[in-house]
């Protein structure tokens, strides 16, 4: 993917230290309040380049990698509750991120595995919170349906590789249609060159194979916006709950669009995003 000559003059870089001593990569663009993005899972920061001018034109916007992904550290993965890879992980990358940054109060944004970043931190620190948007985002433990294609997933990561598992997971029912757009083969490409197998992993089980995060919905006293394809079966359901739990939040349904909305219609993406947080 390139960058425009504006994101390359604009966009700094950094690293933030979390407190187990992870080193989280972020991006800064733009002035004005502080919105942070949360990326989707086998993505990097990169998947926002195309909104970056966008968002940057009203807000200070900030990207990061999440551990196990991009330009952050990809720690070992370790099965238990030690594991570098939890829900509370996740949120402490971009807690680091923020305090390192000097920000207190700060938009999020979540998008489907940042969505579990964006409340780990906003159901823990809800008074740093100006506002949520969680986009094909999903509290509750997911599906079954969903989590048994999953260890497909991870057999196909121990047994064939990186390359073999990101063509297998971009090719699930979530992305319909996807693959067959050749932006998306080269956005993958990119994210894979990136990616380590215990990244990988780690990642994935913070997404997949994580308990409910219903129950503390209700700590979140923000305006909140939730975003959700109307394509998106699973994620449909799991919105009007959303809006239904958390005490300020607005549902808005995309039309045309599933689970990876941003891509399939980034602008009607970026309208939804900017008269929210305006």
């Amino acid at each position: 993917m390139q960058w425009s000559p504006w994101q390359i003059i604009h966009m700094k870089h950094g690293i933030a230290k979390t407190e187990d001593g992870v080193n989280i990569a972020y991006q800064v663009s733009g002035q004005g309040p502080a919105l942070v993005l949360c990326h989707a899972m086998a993505n990097d920061h990169r998947m926002y380049d195309e909104h970056r001018e966008a968002f940057s034109k009203s807000h200070r916007l900030i990207t990061f990698d999440q551990r196990g992904s991009g330009y952050s550290d990809h720690p070992p993965f370790d099965e238990g509750p030690e594991s570098y890879y939890t829900v509370e992980k996740f949120g402490d990358d971009l807690k680091a991120v923020v305090d390192h940054l000097g920000i207190h109060q700060v938009t999020i944004l979540g998008f489907s595995m940042g969505a579990v970043a964006a409340l780990s931190f906003s159901t823990r620190w809800p008074e740093r919170l100006d506002r949520l948007i969680l986009a094909s985002a999903m509290a509750s433990r997911l599906p079954q349906a969903i989590i048994a294609r999953a260890r497909l997933v991870e057999t196909m990561l121990d047994e064939k590789g990186l390359e073999e598992t990101y063509d297998f997971y971009f090719s699930g029912t979530l992305f319909d249609g996807l693959m067959a757009q050749k932006k998306l083969h080269h956005m993958i490409a990119l994210f894979r060159e990136k990616a380590t197998p215990q990244g990988f992993k780690g990642c994935f089980r913070v997404t997949i194979d994580r308990p409910s995060l219903v129950d503390e919905l209700k700590l979140i006293r923000c305006p909140t916006l939730i975003l959700v394809g109307e394509n998106d079966t699973h994620y449909l359901v799991e919105a009007e709950l959303l809006e239904n739990t958390i005490s300020n939040a607005k549902r808005v349904v995309m039309p045309g669009v599933g689970h990876p909305l941003s891509v399939q219609d980034p602008k009607a993406f970026e309208a939804e995003v900017i008269t929210f947080i305006s």
